[in-house]
């Protein structure tokens, strides 16, 4: 994830960062085009699409392939791309990276000014380094925005440790979990607990494949 901080009177600077993060291959707030080149032997190049295409034509289509040495190929639009999108399919070497705007010093400004600059900059977080406002909420929505989930552990015969969890990837499994904390639980792991919202009732026995949500409590249980 990239966090753009912008002081609150100098927004127009997202201009220059944006541009400067697309010069160095990375795309943020975009997903991936779905497009598909696939490489053949014979048969010149085939372009198919499902979807009408408004932004190029099979004869720019087949112009930029030849610049990049398709001279037979399968080629399936599932987006109407553009022509630089285009291109970075091609390029393979794009990063498409999740971006949050932040704006500091909102303290400095009303709301007539922040809503305002919505017209300039639609989504960003109003944030007070200095006053420590909207932190908290900015930390939970980082949290949101990396997948991210926290178990927290409980040892046998001892109460759970709500204080400092486990922090894994969303649709992480009970294995997963193991591995982040020590291999042998891996190596003697017999079964698990699971006291939270991915289970049918508190305390029900789990195996290794199954997928932990945020918050549930887990219990490892080793071979002995």
């Amino acid at each position: 994830m990239i966090l753009v901080v912008l002081d609150t009177l100098n927004p127009q600077h997202i201009d220059v960062i944006v541009k400067e993060l697309r010069a160095i291959g990375i795309r943020p707030n975009e997903q991936p085009p779905d497009v598909t080149v696939k490489r053949k032997k014979l048969g010149g190049v085939k372009v198919s699409s499902t979807c009408p295409l408004s932004h190029l034509d099979e004869k720019t289509i087949r112009s930029i392939l030849n610049e990049y040495g398709y001279i037979n190929a399968d080629v399936l639009f599932r987006d109407d791309v553009t022509m630089d999108q285009f291109i970075d399919v091609l390029d393979r070497n794009k990063s498409y990276v999740p971006m949050l705007v932040l704006l500091n010093k909102v303290d400095l400004v009303d709301e007539a000014y922040l809503e305002e600059l919505k017209k300039y900059i639609p989504e960003f977080i109003p944030i007070s380094a200095d006053k420590n406002t909207n932190i908290d909420e900015l930390k939970d929505t980082i949290f949101d925005n990396l997948d991210l989930v926290r178990v927290y552990l409980k040892p046998q015969g001892r109460k759970a440790d709500m204080e400092d969890p486990l922090v894994i990837k969303k649709g992480s499994t009970v294995i997963d979990a193991c591995r982040k904390l020590h291999r042998e639980f891996v190596k003697n792991f017999r079964h698990a607990k699971v006291w939270g919202t991915s289970v049918k009732f508190p305390g029900q026995k789990v195996g290794p494949d199954h997928v932990l949500d945020d918050e549930d409590v887990l219990r490892i249980i080793l071979k002995k």
